[in-house]
């Protein structure tokens, strides 16, 4: 079975106080070896990297419908530039709400789907190889 790897660089806002906006350039990841996950690095400032890894069915549903009850939230956001959506993270160190269009996420979700269809994930999963992989051995 050939390995599937998708990536998508996009700039999302971090909004850092009510009047500051700071562009954050964003890579989405995806693989077929983790198929319910997607990994999301924001490049904060040279130097200052934060990965986050959560559901791709988060991700996807929050273009439409806010969804999310944990550290990550995704919700659809009113914008004058066109459809976005927001990403918010939390952690007992802080707190980050990043907006970004939906147009070129949504499309790229979409190949995610077509790599691996919604309901076929866990027939790309290798238990052994992600125990391996996880378990420190």
């Amino acid at each position: 079975m050939d390995s599937h790897e998708l990536e998508l660089n996009v700039c999302l806002t971090l909004r850092a106080a009510s009047d500051l906006h700071v562009r954050v350039p964003v890579r989405f990841s995806y693989s077929d070896r983790d198929p319910y996950a997607v990994q999301a690095t924001f490049h904060i400032a040279p130097g200052q990297v934060v990965h986050w890894m959560f559901a791709r069915d988060l991700l996807d549903g929050g273009m439409q419908n806010a969804v999310g009850i944990g550290d990550v939230k995704v919700a659809p956001v009113e914008s004058s530039w066109g459809r976005c959506f927001s990403i918010e993270l939390e952690t007992p160190d802080g707190y980050a709400c990043l907006t970004g269009a939906v147009a070129p996420v949504s499309a790229w979700i979409a190949k995610t789907y077509e790599a691996v269809p919604a309901g076929c994930e866990s027939a790309f999963l290798d238990i052994d190889r992600f125990l391996d992989e996880h378990s420190g051995r």
